[in-house]
């Protein structure tokens, strides 16, 4: 009977035992508190000016800081917070890029509120305009405050503008101006896939809440892969003052092929922009030029060094009337010794071709040094 008693008591308490072990890693999970990630990305640049026709020599340089932090709150809920410093020189402001919060309800669908950024149709190729805060031939950074949905490949987001977007618009009618500030920006995008291919059709549109002040982006950013060879193209439609006559729209259009070999490689960009000569729709820098085109081949020499040949043609104006044109040729040198870093130098001969291009060639060199974390 002792016997029996003791078996069945040392049953229980090793149940209990055994019971009690999720409870208490729940408990100390709990006790853990969010789970916090730090990342980011740093790039700090030196240029110098045209060493063979200034008559003053020059230098530049070029800085941007990029922290993310990430809070696990648990398995639905997430915040974000990015900070951010940029610009032309070596000591950029830090200041407040955004922060939101995040619900998943599962790999397929997500639900997002606070600052949000947007963009659509980067350039992916050419260096010299890949950043999408300032250029793209969909459409450049475009930042809310609001909220977005994400479920199984479609994206919609609505909010107010915020940052650079939070802007007014001004027009003279009658001898008088008038202004209007931004209502909302609604953006709605479908990401799908077919094979190794990714179709993404897009639209953003921008409201001031006055029949003739508005603005619009629309188009379809295509990643096709056959192989070794790839495509990214890019259709953009860019609109303002939505059934009014004037301004007219304008369309983008961006081809950029690749070819990746192993150890030769080859990428090139292709744009043009049909812009209207009297009535154009132009925001800011995000159409650089109506027309550039560049290829660069490359030669991996070992795993850490690639040399690269580019060849460019830009007509750095937005007036096609404007003969600016040049051609620039050169030499980039890539090194990445480890994941992560990328260390980037070029000369580059600045040749020029029309006739309002100057008649001096120059000369120009280059370090950019990025790192991820």
């Amino acid at each position: 009977m002792k016997t029996r008693l003791t078996s069945n008591l040392l049953f229980g308490l090793a149940a209990a035992s055994i019971l009690a072990v999720p409870a208490l890693a729940q408990e100390a999970e709990a006790a853990k508190g969010p789970e916090v990630k730090f990342s980011g990305e740093v790039e700090f640049d030196a240029y110098t000016g045209d060493v063979i026709n200034d008559d003053i020599k020059s230098h530049s340089y070029a800085s941007t800081f990029d922290l993310n932090v990430d809070v696990k709150l648990n398995d639905k809920w997430s915040a974000s917070v990015q900070l951010e410093a940029d610009g032309e020189t070596t000591d950029p402001t830090a200041i407040y890029n955004g922060a939101f919060v995040q619900y998943t309800h599962s790999d397929k669908f997500a639900v997002k509120f606070g600052d949000l950024t947007f963009s659509e149709g980067a350039f992916l190729n050419f260096y010299g305009y890949d950043d999408p805060a300032d250029n793209a031939a969909g459409m450049a950074e475009h930042d809310i405050r609001g909220f977005e949905i994400d479920y199984n490949g479609l994206v919609f987001g609505l909010g107010f503008g915020r940052g650079d977007n939070d802007n007014k618009i001004c027009v003279e009618e009658d001898g008088e101006e008038s202004c209007v500030g931004v209502a909302y920006d609604l953006h709605l995008a479908y990401e799908l896939g077919l094979g190794e291919h990714v179709l993404r059709p897009f639209v953003d549109y921008k409201s001031y809440q006055e029949a003739k002040h508005n603005e619009l982006h629309a188009g379809l950013d295509a990643n096709l892969k056959f192989g070794a060879f790839a495509l990214h193209a890019v259709y953009g439609l860019h609109a303002d003052a939505l059934g009014e006559k004037n301004p007219k729209a304008t369309h983008a259009i961006l081809g950029e092929p690749s070819l990746d070999l192993g150890t030769f490689n080859i990428k090139g960009s292709v744009f043009y922009a049909i812009i209207d000569k009297k009535n154009p729709t132009v925001h800011g820098e995000e159409i650089p030029e109506y027309f550039f085109a560049y290829g660069e081949p490359s030669v991996k020499i070992n795993d850490a060094i690639a040399l690269g040949l580019p060849l460019e043609y830009h007509t750095n104006t937005l007036q096609k009337d404007d003969d600016t044109s040049t051609f620039n040729v050169g030499v980039r040198a890539y090194f990445t010794p480890v994941e992560g870093l990328e260390v980037t130098g070029f000369a580059m001969f600045n040749i020029p071709v029309g006739d309002d291009a100057g008649d001096d060639t120059g000369l120009g060199f280059g370090l950019e040094t990025v790192f991820a974390f």
